[in-house]
């Protein structure tokens, strides 16, 4: 059976604005940004990043990591 102790996943909500990874702390992008650099990318790579539009415009963003 495989092991997948060493998956990490992180959900978010945002609210669905333009903007930039160098924007405000609490926006889509900058929020994408760090936590991606927040991981360690010796043995917890980036596995997928999906979106799903919400009602009131805002986006759910699902990071799958792990090894």
């Amino acid at each position: 059976m495989a092991d997948y102790t060493t998956t990490k996943v992180k959900v978010m909500i945002h609210d669905a604005a333009p903007g930039t990874e160098t924007g405000d702390v609490g926006t889509l992008a900058r929020d994408i940004k760090d936590y991606i650099e927040s991981t360690d990318s010796t043995n917890q790579e980036v596995l997928g990043i999906t979106h799903c539009h919400l009602g009131g415009g805002r986006v759910l963003t699902v990071i799958t990591g792990g090894t």
